[in-house]
């Protein structure tokens, strides 16, 4: 229920404020909530939230609350309050037919994306998206994948590398057109990748992505790659015959079949060396287990069709998930698929051990690979975190202050405390009893401004509307 203080807000007033999502001019309270706040303390009931313009200004219990009689109020008795999630592993949201995606993820609480196959020019994207008024999470930028020159580079616009002078100057020319993050990809040689390591760190650039086939996932930390992403390279590592298959690797690319050798000679002691090396050196994963275990799938679509979620995927794009029109896929066997299931049982059992081991864990969906969706997979991937070994509590600070504190945004985002960005998601249950509850939302604040449900479903059934055009293609 929304209502002025001391009174009930017009609805017409509201629906105003909500079409063209107008930034709130008024201060908005969400009243009587459980409030759970990511600081580590527990959650507390009774509570109201105070916003003003797009900042978090006051929190005390309900009972002490002194609004203004101008407040708009919403009721949360019976609710749940948590920051915003974030996804931290996206590709396409910079692209101009992407545009449907950022409905998809505001209606599923996400307030930060990280995109993980940046615009050529980041800094042209930024302006260009700044003046067109749509809305959409906080956005942070790779670069486009750098990768070598081995086989065809994953799209048009990645950049190959194909030597150490080359990686260099990608790093300046990626950092001088505003990229937040260098995004490298599994072919590139050890020299490219070393040098790209030693120029980010020269210019104060982080660096993350695949590790190279040519490289040791040891080896990319000891480098200073900031995050792993689908914990590419980690299992070999964690192998007993690790030598041997790096140097088979090396001859013959077989990646799938090498991380399955890795994972039936998974050593305990070489894991937990290799996750006190990542501890040492601030090294993050982000293992995106949602793709991980719907790639394990693809060969066995009846499930994966029957997804209520696809209504909201542009028929071209489904149409391109579809593993017979998908090079990856269309010519695998029943060994290969067999592989991959049992690739991800290690992954789960991987993130459980290195969670345990204290590494760091980010919640990442790689959307919109091949049925991960925008917005509703990263709840998918929390679930999946929980089943690995985290808590509820646990997976939940992956998608919030964890990605913030990743993202060096933790000053103004990632929990909820005065003074903090007010990027809130309002809850029916409480996940933290229930991770799955993270899906009962019933309102989200997007820097300030409220979304209450039925904006989000009108912003969900315009995209579903659409979803019969076409996008065009890659």
């Amino acid at each position: 229920m929304i209502k002025k203080h001391g009174r009930h807000c017009s609805s017409l007033l509201f629906g105003t404020l909500l079409v063209g999502f107008v930034a709130q001019t008024e201060p908005l309270a969400i009243s009587n909530v459980t409030l759970i706040d990511m600081t580590g303390k527990p959650a507390r009931r009774a509570m109201t939230v105070v916003v003003t313009g797009d900042r978090i200004t006051a929190i005390t219990p309900t009972r002490q609350a002194k609004l203004s009689p101008d407040t708009h109020v919403v009721e949360g008795a019976g609710r749940f309050l948590i920051p915003g999630l974030w996804d931290m592993h996206v590709h396409r949201s910079t692209r101009p037919d992407s545009k449907w995606m950022f409905p998809l993820e505001i209606a599923n609480g996400i307030v930060g994306v990280r995109d993980m196959f940046g615009p050529p020019d980041a800094n042209a994207w930024r302006a260009e998206h700044g003046s067109s008024g749509q809305l959409s999470p906080a956005v942070f930028l790779a670069s486009p994948i750098v990768d070598g020159p081995k086989l065809k580079p994953m799209r048009p616009t990645s950049i190959a590398v194909a030597d150490a002078a080359q990686g260099r100057a990608v790093v300046a020319q990626q950092k001088d057109r505003g990229a937040d993050f260098i995004k490298v990809y599994q072919f590139l040689s050890r020299d490219a990748f070393f040098a790209i390591a030693d120029e980010a760190a020269q210019r104060r650039i982080t660096f993350v992505g695949h590790v190279p086939e040519s490289v040791r996932a040891s080896e990319a930390s000891d480098a200073g790659i900031k995050s792993i992403e689908h914990l590419t390279m980690v299992a070999l590592s964690c192998s007993s015959r690790e030598d041997e298959i790096f140097e088979n690797l090396q001859r013959d690319s077989a990646a799938t079949g090498a991380e399955a050798r890795a994972y039936d000679s998974f050593d305990d002691g070489r894991a937990k060396a290799l996750f006190a090396r990542f501890v040492k050196n601030g090294t993050w994963q982000c293992p995106t287990l949602t793709v991980l275990e719907t790639v394990s799938r693809l060969d066995n679509l009846s499930d994966l069709e029957k997804d209520e979620r696809l209504k909201y995927i542009p028929k071209d794009l489904r149409q391109r998930w579809e593993p017979r029109n998908d090079f990856r896929w269309k010519d695998q066997d029943a060994a290969y698929w067999e592989r991959r299931r049992r690739n991800f049982r290690g992954a789960m059992d991987l993130v459980g051990r290195m969670h345990r081991g204290g590494v760091a864990i980010l919640a990442g969906t790689d959307t919109p690979n091949p049925y991960v969706y925008p917005g509703f997979s990263l709840h998918d991937e929390l679930e999946l975190l929980v089943q690995a070994g985290l808590s509820p509590q646990e997976a939940l600070r992956s998608a919030t202050l964890k990605a913030a504190e990743f993202m060096g945004q933790s000053d103004t985002r990632g929990t909820i405390e005065t003074g903090k960005i007010a990027d809130l998601v309002l809850l029916d249950r409480d996940p933290v009893a229930n991770i799955r509850n993270s899906r009962s939302i019933r309102a989200v604040v997007l820097g300030g401004k409220l979304l209450d449900r039925a904006a989000l479903d009108k912003m969900l059934a315009d995209v579903q509307t659409d979803a019969d055009q076409p996008i065009g293609k890659d």
